[in-house]
Formats: structure tokens, sequence, C-alpha cells
């Protein structure tokens, strides 16, 4: 299940779990939305994904954190902090941010079923970012980091993300 040997990337991993989870929730909605052939039915779905969205915001917000303030720095203590992959990786949280923000901030009342679609046509974009995150993290960050991680990092890592984001 888990790909990682360290502790603290296992908690991390275990993130992107129940972040996926919560993903595919609303995802149901949006897929369900996007294909809504009336205003009702799609202001309908729109409701729920933002209902959702919350609680998945707070969850993901609290995960970035953990990375950007502990897991990022450490390993960028060894690859770099200007330039590579986790310039690219914080990058990412940002420009994913973004969709979802934008996704929050219009109110779905005021809205035509033109304007809906093209509003969840952005909301998906962020999902793909989101997913494809998830997978160079796992594959590419957390492989780098148990090669080049020493015992104290491990260590000073897993008491800073062993904390609950639910």
């Amino acid at each position: 299940m888990f790909n990682s040997k360290m502790k603290a990337l296992r908690i991390l991993e275990n993130e992107h779990l129940l972040i996926r989870h919560l993903m595919q929730e609303w995802f149901e909605e949006l897929q369900a939305a996007t294909h809504a052939e009336s205003e009702m039915v799609a202001r309908l779905h729109m409701k729920k994904i933002k209902d959702l969205l919350v609680a998945f915001a707070s969850v993901l917000t609290k995960h970035q954190q953990k990375e950007e303030r502990f897991f990022f720095p450490i390993l960028g203590a060894y690859v770099g902090t200007n330039q590579g992959p986790v310039v690219t990786i914080e990058a990412e949280h940002d420009e994913m941010n973004q969709y979802f923000e934008h996704f929050m901030s219009h109110p779905s009342v005021e809205l035509s079923l033109e304007q809906m679609k093209l509003l969840l046509k952005d909301l998906n974009e962020g999902y793909e970012i989101l997913m494809v995150h998830m997978y160079k993290e796992e594959s590419v960050l957390f492989p780098m980091a148990e090669k080049v991680f020493k015992i104290k990092d491990e260590e000073t890592l897993l008491d800073a993300v062993n904390t609950k984001i639910y």
C-alpha cells in the first residue's frame, strides 16, 4: 500500500489517500454537473461540490502546510530550493489552489449553464493538476528524500508531520 519506508513519508502518503478520497467525492459531483442539461440540476451539483470542497480545502491546506513548512525545506537543503523539483512542486500548490479558489469565489446562482460548465472545466483542471502533483511527490520527491535524508532529518520530519489534518 505504501511505497515509502520512512514513517514520516508514509504519513504524507496516507494523507494523499485521504485527499484522493475527498477529491473523488466532489469529482463525481463535478462529472454530474458537467453533464447536467438544466441550470437547476447543475446548480444543485454546484452547491454540493462547494460544500464538499470546503472540507476538502481544509484538509488539502493542512497537508500542503506540512509539506511547505517541513518536508520541502529539509529536502531542499539537499537538492536546492532555487530550482529543480522542490520549486516546481511548490509552484503547483499555488497553481491548483488558484483553480479551487476561483471555483469557490463564483456564486453559481448568478451563472448561466454555459458559465457553470466553464467554471467546472477550470475545477477539473485543478483536479488534474493535483492528481499529477501527488503522483510526482510519491514517485519522485519521496524516493529522493529516502535517498538523501539522514536519520535526524527523518526524526525532525516525523515530529512535524505526525499531526491530524482532518
